[in-house]
This record gives structure tokens, sequence and C-alpha cells, in this order.
């Protein structure tokens, strides 16, 4: 099949990553003869995900999607034997909001001839690959291409997500809210 996709010149790589503000780094330095060590909270941080589309020309959209709180209605006891309902917030990202955000991301390209006509590059994961968002794509003009499974690595998004987190790891969040200034979303 010939196809005239150039990953350096007509590609627009789109995925998602997790987010939180208890983010630490893996590795420290240390004195010689102690142990590096960094203090963890106990507490688990409300996962965020971003969805980002970046081309060889740099970031087209990036989209900050917040945990909204549901109740699970799992009951725990607390102090004094009393019965407590516990509120968990919902997962990451679901087929709906990926095609959302598909539907911004092509209104964006097409204000902009040099992207009429490139492709769409994604990995394989189940809510992208719904039929309705190849039909979408295919439907503006643009072309929709699946990575093979278990192939980050062909995907330069990946890269830029690694980044995105190493800013975030090297200090200390306060706040939920500034994780969109951390790592520069406007």
């Amino acid at each position: 099949m010939e196809t005239d996709m150039d990953y350096l010149s007509n590609c627009i790589f789109i995925d998602e990553a997790a987010f939180h503000i208890n983010m630490k780094r893996t590795v420290a330095w240390s004195k010689i003869g102690s142990r590096a060590e960094v203090v963890i909270p106990k507490t688990k941080a409300k996962t965020t995900t971003i969805l980002g589309a970046i081309s060889p020309y740099g970031v087209i959209n990036v989209k900050v999607r917040k945990p909204r709180a549901v109740n699970q209605n799992k009951k725990r006891k607390a102090g004094g034997g009393k019965a407590v309902i516990n509120t968990q917030s919902r997962g990451g990202t679901v087929t709906g909001h990926y095609f959302n955000f598909i539907c911004d991301t092509i209104d964006i390209l097409d204000k902009h001839e040099e992207f009429k006509g490139c492709y769409i590059v994604m990995d394989n994961a189940p809510i992208h690959k719904n039929a309705d968002i190849e039909k979408e794509i295919n439907r503006r003009g643009y072309g929709c291409v699946y990575l093979p499974p278990y192939s980050p690595e062909l995907n330069p998004i990946e890269q830029f997500w690694s980044v995105c987190k190493s800013k975030m790891k090297r200090e200390e969040l306060l706040q939920e809210e500034t994780l969109s200034s951390r790592i520069h979303i406007p």
C-alpha cells in the first residue's frame, strides 16, 4: 500500500496522559555514604488526564480533563463504628471525551493550510479505535493511522509526555490547580 505519509512533515500525533500532584522522581542525588530519601504523601491524589496533539511544527492542541467526583456507594466503618459512604473520582478518558478532542483538534487543523490532508497517528487503545472516530477523521479529509500494539517508541507524543512529567516531578506541587501552569498549558 503506497502512501505519502511522512512522520517529519504531515503527521499529527495524539494521545492522553495521566498526571497527579503526588508525582515524584524515581532517582535522586545524595551525599556519598548516605541514602537518598524522598518523602511521598500517604494520600492518593486525584488523577488529571491531559489530551494532547502535536506535530513536527509544535503543539497543536492540549486539553486538561479534571476528574469529577462520583458516588460509588461504598461503605466503610469510620472511627466510632459509623458507616461512611466513600466518594471516589471517575477514571480516565472515555470515547466521548476523546471524540470531542479529535473534533476540536481537526477544527484547529482546518484553519491552517499546511495541515490539510495530514495523517492523525494514534496508538491502538480501545477508546481510539471507535468506528465513529475513524469515520469523522476521514470525513474531514485526514488520514487515520493506528500504531501497532505495545509500541510507544513509535509515537513522538510519548516523549512530549515524558518531558511534561519530568517538569512536574522536579518540584513539589502544593495545589492541584497549578498543574496546568506547571507544564505551561494556557
